[in-house]
């Protein structure tokens, strides 16, 4: 393989890794209607803010199908997933992108929104 194969196929590989990163960080965004934020797959949607609420759905495998408005922070029960650890809920209604299904209204643990740090500093606690 030649020096300038090699530069490319480093080049292929770095351009790749990013868009992964940016597909799985999904959107967030205000909206006049509160914070709209989208979720990661497999999120369990609850009733209530920690593991023993009734689960109401769960987001899938699609990445950014799922999202949630008017979305809101409460402090829950503390959860560690995938080396990451918050007590952080957010609020507000879930929606599936690919059909008509809502849930409302609804918790999702902090470590499945795709805010950036819990609680973020662009969202009120409720």
């Amino acid at each position: 393989m030649s020096l300038l194969s090699t530069r490319f196929a480093a080049a292929g590989v770095a351009a790749g890794a990013a868009l992964t990163l940016f597909a799985s960080a999904g959107a967030a965004e205000a909206r006049p209607d509160g914070f709209y934020v989208s979720l990661q797959p497999g999120s369990n949607i609850r009733s209530a803010p920690n593991t023993q609420g009734p689960v109401l759905g769960n987001t899938g495998p699609t990445i950014n199908r799922y999202y949630q408005n008017g979305v809101c922070y409460v402090r829950g029960e503390t959860v560690t997933a995938g080396g990451y650890t918050t007590d952080v809920w957010y609020y507000g209604d879930v929606f599936d992108g690919m059909s008509s299904t809502r849930y409302s209204p609804a918790y999702v643990w902090g470590g499945n929104v795709n805010i950036g740090e819990d609680p973020s500093d662009s969202v009120d606690h409720c």
